[in-house]
């Protein structure tokens, strides 16, 4: 058997590539560059077959949760005769959306100009499902799904930056169950896990959707209230440590909250914050207990 040229050896590889190969003309302006060419990959990843896609648009792929920024700095890259690689989140024909890292890169002629665009796509949405997943799980708290500790400080943190910058104020509570002790000593800690879970979806059912929760650690939690002036967050606290204290709980049926407020300022840090808070919240123990006290 004769051996194949350069030419037939080049298009047998794009064709049983592993990675969608994307080959389209050399236009930028709207509608956009034409697609002259896909693989066998592209369509097993799109799901939209050769003739359904030549003569049109990349575009197609494109849906609610691709990001703008990308394409811009993808179409800055080949008006200047760049190559671009990048991330973005596409769609196949069946409307699912997947994400996508792909590369293009100019194709020139002799006398260098560009006549072409040749983009390598692929499937990488295991590797962000992966990814995400991971990150939920070390920012998160696996017994209430709250943010965790670590979480809600670069969460404070970018908070008090905020403050820095703008001015205005924000509040931040610092919560603890009344003699939760008693809870896990007198009806074992599955009791008490169920009552931190159960804590858990009245706060999230009672806070604003602009708040962010953490679970502190134990039986503490922080409720941080951006662009919160002092007499909204203590309406904030009123109403949390009320709806707690009429709350019916698994086992143990009612139970109650303690809680230390601070107002941020900017110029505070973390530490400060959270020193205060701990201050006031011991404060409001000390008092009977089932009250709020302001730092």
């Amino acid at each position: 058997m004769a051996p194949l040229d350069w030419q037939q050896l080049f298009g047998a590889c794009v064709e049983q590539a592993y990675d969608a190969v994307v080959i389209t003309d050399a236009r930028i302006d709207l509608p956009g560059p034409s697609i002259i060419y896909v693989n066998p990959a592209f369509e097993a990843m799109t799901g939209y077959t050769r003739d359904e896609v030549i003569g049109r648009t990349p575009r197609i792929l494109q849906g609610p949760q691709t990001d703008r920024a990308t394409l811009d700095r993808m179409r800055r890259a080949l008006e200047s005769g760049q190559f671009f690689e990048g991330r973005a989140v596409n769609y196949r024909k069946d409307g699912t959306a997947f994400h996508m890292e792909w590369s293009v890169s100019p194709v020139r002629e002799t006398a260098g100009a560009i006549t072409h665009f040749v983009a390598v796509q692929r499937d990488i949405t295991p590797q962000v499902v992966l990814e995400n997943e991971l990150e939920r799980r070390a920012s998160t708290d696996p017994l209430t799904g709250l943010y965790n500790r670590q979480r809600m400080e670069e969460f404070l943190t970018a908070e008090l930056s905020r403050l820095r910058r703008y001015g205005g104020e924000a509040t931040l509570l610092l919560l603890d169950i009344d003699h939760f002790k008693e809870v896990n000593d007198r009806h074992g800690h599955h009791a008490g896990d169920q009552v931190l879970r159960e804590l858990t979806s009245l706060l999230r059912g009672r806070s604003r959707e602009a708040d962010v929760l953490a679970r502190w650690g134990g039986e503490e939690f922080v409720v941080l209230a951006p662009e919160t002036f002092a007499a909204e967050g203590e309406a904030l606290a009123g109403k949390l440590c009320e709806a707690v204290a009429q709350h019916s709980f698994p086992v143990i049926d009612h139970l109650t909250v303690s809680m230390g407020m601070v107002v941020l300022q900017p110029g505070d840090g973390v530490t400060e914050v959270m020193r205060r808070a701990d201050q006031a919240l011991y404060t409001a123990k000390d008092a009977g207990r089932n009250r709020l006290e302001m730092a």
